[in-house]
């Protein structure tokens, strides 16, 4: 398809993306501010009047953000967040008030954005962050929590100064592009700061990563374990805060990882508290955590038989879903089923290595220049799990053999794991066309 002379005349959303893929490659990453600020000072998005979180780490960053954003919801207060990939629909990656922006919103944006970029050629990450930006400027949002799409420092997002940051977790992922040590990693995530501002640290084994840059940006470390902290019981979790006053009791459990709930919760108690000099309650923390849950973060799609997809793709992220497996087993589940496809660029090798409660492997080929072959990933596992695992080139071979020979027992519980890609396929699949043997 050639670039149309006037792409204006789009009226429909998968228009704009067909464009937007053609040329921006979703592949293609060029580091750097410039370009987004640029726009972003023609469409006045650099000074938004809402207050801002920014989310940045290896891991957990979406969970964190979902959490930020429901606990605004339960305090009325307006929300717009950004995250990236989605797992289906484009939509997913701007939400208002928790809902994925509509068609017709996303169009008008991709307007306003396409007319003022003019000369400047953007990254497809740079093109949707400005579309997000300026849609939480139309809809007048009282909060914004934007997540970061790789590294920080010279991420897109961060062209907007946050009044609070987090930043969930370091580890070694993207290598190529942000170091290869965790030193240099945590510099680039460290980016995010602003001198003067809280960066809220959600692992404190990051803390000493981490520290001597809030030196040198000037911002005010909260580290967990000394400024926050929680508690857990097997029906309940606690949270106290000496930076903000809080101290709850007794607040859900969810599928979600704890700390990072923690840290949501610390960085929107500032915003509401002391810069909208507003106060949250126990009653709104409550309703916002009981039933959250975030797709493909270890999200349950059948109980009966137990489906979870989760979108763990590096070793830090598999570790956490082992960890969580190894508690289903606790519970009773007899065997974890696990279907898994990678892309070439993630440490297929050591992510493998952490899955040590799967106890049968399905591999899938995963398309595009970034897929890995299923028997690629084969070779990453131990040599016993080798013996046993069955590839196949396409989630509907797998769902063929499986009819033929179900995968599952009714005491089982398949896993779908390994790159956003991966689970969105799946769940786009268990939507449209279901399957047989579940």
């Amino acid at each position: 398809m050639s670039i149309p002379d006037n792409p204006q005349q789009f009226t429909r959303l998968d228009e704009w993306l067909a464009l937007l893929e053609q040329a921006h490659s979703i592949h293609k990453i060029e580091l750097g501010l410039e370009r987004a600020r640029e726009v972003a000072l023609r469409l006045d998005l650099l000074t938004p009047s809402a207050k801002v979180i920014t989310v940045a780490g290896t891991n957990g960053k979406g969970s964190t953000v979902a959490a930020a954003e429901s606990l605004a919801m339960s305090h009325k207060l307006s929300v717009g967040s950004y995250t990236s990939p989605h797992l289906i629909r484009f939509n997913e990656r701007i939400k208002i008030n928790g809902e994925d922006a509509s068609d017709d919103l996303i169009v008008e944006a991709f307007k306003a954005v396409y007319e003022a970029k003019k000369e400047i050629q953007l990254t497809f990450f740079e093109f949707t962050t400005l579309i997000a930006l300026w849609l939480f400027k139309q809809q007048a949002v009282e909060l914004i929590v934007l997540e970061v799409g790789l590294g920080g420092r010279l991420d897109a997002v961060n062209i907007i100064d946050a009044d609070i940051c987090v930043v969930t977790s370091i580890g070694l992922d993207h290598t190529d592009w942000l170091g290869t040590d965790l030193k240099s990693i945590a510099g680039e995530k460290a980016g995010v700061g602003r001198a003067g501002k809280p960066m809220v640290i959600t692992d404190s084994a990051s803390e000493h990563l981490l520290l001597p840059h809030c030196e040198r940006i000037g911002c005010i470390p909260w580290v967990a374990e000394k400024d926050f902290s929680i508690e857990m019981d097997r029906l309940y979790w606690r949270y106290q805060s000496s930076c903000v006053s809080l101290e709850f009791h007794e607040l859900p459990l969810n599928n979600l990882y704890l700390p990072n709930l923690a840290a949501a919760l610390t960085a929107f108690a500032f915003c509401y508290e002391t810069l909208m000099g507003k106060s949250v309650s126990y009653a709104g923390i409550y309703k916002a955590f009981e039933r959250l849950s975030v797709a493909g973060r270890f999200q349950v799609l059948s109980e009966s038989p137990h489906i979870i997809v989760d979108v763990a793709h590096n070793p830090d992220s598999a570790k956490l879903l082992n960890s969580k497996l190894a508690e289903l087993k606790a519970s009773g589940t007899n065997r974890i089923v696990a279907l898994c496809g990678m892309l070439k660029d993630k440490d297929s090798l050591q992510t493998l290595a952490q899955m040590k409660h799967v106890d049968q492997w399905h591999l899938i080929d995963l398309e595009g220049p970034r897929g890995k072959k299923s028997r690629e990933l084969l070779q990453d596992l131990p040599q016993m799990s080798q013996n046993t695992a069955k590839c196949y080139e396409s989630l509907g071979h797998f769902d063929r053999s499986c009819t033929e020979k179900s995968c599952l027992d009714s005491n089982d519980a398949l896993v779908v794991f390994g790159s956003f890609v991966t689970v969105g396929l799946f769940v786009e699949y268990w939507q449209k066309e279901g399957f047989a043997w579940i």
